[in-house]
């Protein structure tokens, strides 16, 4: 009888790298501009916020969930070429995170006017988070059993 050969799910396991990377680096530039360290114009109305207490909530806050969640991304998206168990777990785990943060970002940017910025390329990262987390998460679900 042959071995059964284990098949990763290639793609979206590059998807989470690539988001991984992305949350990442988001995370570094919300932390430098929180710093005063440096500021991109797309953060320049959060960072020169006369109350510093707001800026910090805002810019710590999501720079730590931008943190944890692309650290998380790379390492399970990484190993879930090795079909690791734990690495499907969070994969699991980070991809749900994902989508139900993007439905929620969705339903403010449709309930409330004008909030959407076409221009603003981190509402386009929560886009594609949103799309990639939901179809990844149902994906992985459906094929979890060559994790076993």
């Amino acid at each position: 009888m042959s071995e059964k050969e284990k098949d990763s799910n290639e793609l979206l396991n590059i998807l989470m790298i690539i988001l991984g990377i992305i949350f990442v680096l988001k995370a570094v530039l919300e932390f430098m501009a929180w710093g005063g360290i440096y500021v991109p114009s797309w953060l320049s109305d959060w960072a020169t916020n006369p109350d510093a207490e707001a800026a910090l909530a805002i810019l710590g806050g999501q720079g730590i969930i931008s943190a944890v969640l692309g650290f998380w991304c790379l390492i399970a998206g990484i190993r879930m070429f090795s079909e690791e168990e734990w690495a499907l777990g969070a994969a699991l785990v980070v991809l749900s995170i994902m989508a139900l943060m993007g439905v929620s970002a969705i339903i403010r940017w449709i309930t409330v006017p004008g909030v959407f910025d076409i221009l603003y390329w981190p509402n386009w990262v929560t886009i594609a988070a949103t799309i990639i987390g939901g179809v990844g998460f149902f994906w992985l679900l459906f094929t979890r059993k060559r994790y076993d």
